[in-house]
């Protein structure tokens, strides 16, 4: 521990050594002196704003900032304690994020955490548009108002906790269940900003899985990503702000959940679980319907309370090991392997295109997955990529659910290693989820419930996103 801060206290000095003898020699190299601030706002919504008497709120939502600094130009790095960054939200949050921070609205990334427990009815519900997007320019004004000399790195590291989650199983059907023969990218990307007392100012972590285990189950909470943050907040006493967003994870499922939590909105209890005995029958096909999913949701009976209340106590050890784990890999390539420097050039970009859209024809009655429904054109699909450059670490931000695959052909096709994808970023394309092209074929309820048509996301974005890193480089 002594040898990295050693370490880090050098690059420290040596930076702002090198920066005052550059100020004597005129104009002839720009120096890019970094500061950094950080900031969280609570967006957890009151008590008397849940849906249902027997709906509980499990730990805290958060908007939370990093606003860096170069002299010249500035960036501002978000994550959000939500399902998604809905296009309303977007849009509200961003002009007021730029006016506040002074920082060019395409140097802005607002990602969502994907947590699927950001309200206790789904995706809708408290908090509202509104209230996130206040969220959201308080902490960025508050981390701007922050700014203090700092170092930025870079590191990555491979956890094993996602799981692909497309089956194509015994049956020869298509279903929602853990593949581990499928593709996964279990890269852990972080970035640390240090301050001149050597105690991170904010900490970006990237990693992609879906935080479902609270989900439509009366229960608010930051999920796994929300375990993460606050394991290294508590970690520095809470000088310190640390974001999660997601990578690409359209098809990514945590390993080890095991979720039985609604079925204790019903009259009857679930057994104890077994090992190795005959499976019950299978209960009748289901084509669940997030919406009309929500609009049922009914209170826990009384009967049931105790058991529910133990099964929240159950999924949440599993929730804060996930958090913890990936919280603990972080600090890890902090003390160790991450080298930050205190100079750093900031550039950003984005890209918007379309793709050919498709709208369903059954849905009267939509099929969940394990089939193909008809389809007629549809509107066009509106689909952004966006590019922050700090330094030599290029942070780049999808609109949208991203399948593994098209973040993979990024990462083998672009000009740089330290690179971080963060999707539902900056709004939320009008497409559904967005699927790789060699997933077109699996009869999962994404890719058929995806409004685009197959042949042009995939090579679009990751022509997009090389792009954008050229522009950066220049």
């Amino acid at each position: 521990m002594q040898n990295v801060s050693l370490s880090k206290a050098s690059v420290i000095v040596l930076g702002t050594a090198l920066a005052c003898s550059m100020a004597g020699i005129g104009n002839a190299q720009m120096i890019y002196s970094l500061r950094a601030g950080a900031a969280m706002i609570d967006i957890t919504p009151k008590p008397d704003e849940l849906k249902l008497k027997t709906d509980t709120i499990r730990d805290h939502l958060y908007a939370r900032a990093i606003v860096a600094d170069s002299g010249d130009s500035c960036a501002v790095l978000i994550g959000v304690d939500q399902g998604a960054i809905r296009k309303d939200m977007y849009d509200a949050a961003l002009p007021r994020v730029a006016s506040a921070t002074g920082c060019a609205k395409e140097n802005i990334l607002i990602s969502a955490t994907h947590t699927h427990s950001g309200s206790t009815d789904g995706f809708g519900g408290a908090p509202s548009s509104a209230t996130v997007a206040d969220g959201i320019v308080k902490a960025a004004t508050e981390a701007k108002a922050k700014l203090a000399p700092a170092t930025v790195g870079y590191g990555r590291a491979n956890v094993d906790l996602n799981v692909n989650r497309d089956l194509f199983n015994s049956k020869l059907e298509w279903r929602q269940e853990p593949n581990p023969q499928g593709i996964s990218d279990k890269t852990l990307s972080v970035v640390e900003f240090i301050g001149a007392d050597y105690i991170p100012i904010g900490v970006y972590m990237n990693y992609a899985m879906h935080p479902i285990n609270f989900y439509l189950s009366g229960v608010i909470s930051a999920d796994f990503p929300g375990e993460a943050s606050r394991t290294i907040e508590e970690h520095f006493d809470h000088g310190t702000v640390a974001i999660f967003t997601q990578g690409t994870s359209g098809d990514q499922n945590p390993m080890l959940r095991e979720n039985f939590l609604t079925a204790f909105r019903g009259e009857t209890v679930p057994g104890t679980e077994t090992i190795g005995a005959p499976p019950p029958p299978p209960a009748p096909a289901s084509n669940f319907n997030p919406a009309t999913a929500a609009a049922g949701l009914k209170p826990v009976p009384e009967q049931n309370l105790a058991a529910y209340r133990k099964a929240i106590d159950r999924t949440s050890t599993d929730v804060t090991m996930m958090g913890v784990l990936i919280a603990e890999k972080t600090l890890y390539l902090m003390r160790h392997d991450i080298q930050p420097v205190a100079e750093a050039r900031i550039w950003g970009g984005q890209e918007k295109f379309t793709c050919p859209g498709r709208d369903r024809l059954d849905t009267d009655h939509p099929i969940r997955e394990n089939g193909m429904p008809p389809y007629k054109d549809g509107a066009d699909v509106n689909l952004m990529v966006s590019l922050v450059r700090i330094g030599d670490i290029y942070f780049t931000g999808i609109n949208g659910e991203v399948y593994t695959n098209i973040g993979l052909k990024i990462k083998n096709t672009a000009p740089a290693n330290k690179l971080v994808i963060s999707t539902l970023t900056n709004g939320g394309a009008n497409s559904g989820y967005i699927y790789s092209d060699d997933a077109y074929s699996h009869l999962s309820f994404q890719v058929i419930g995806s409004r685009l048509k197959p042949g042009c996301a995939e090579n679009k974005i990751t022509d997009a996103a090389l792009d954008l890193m050229r522009k950066a480089d220049q």
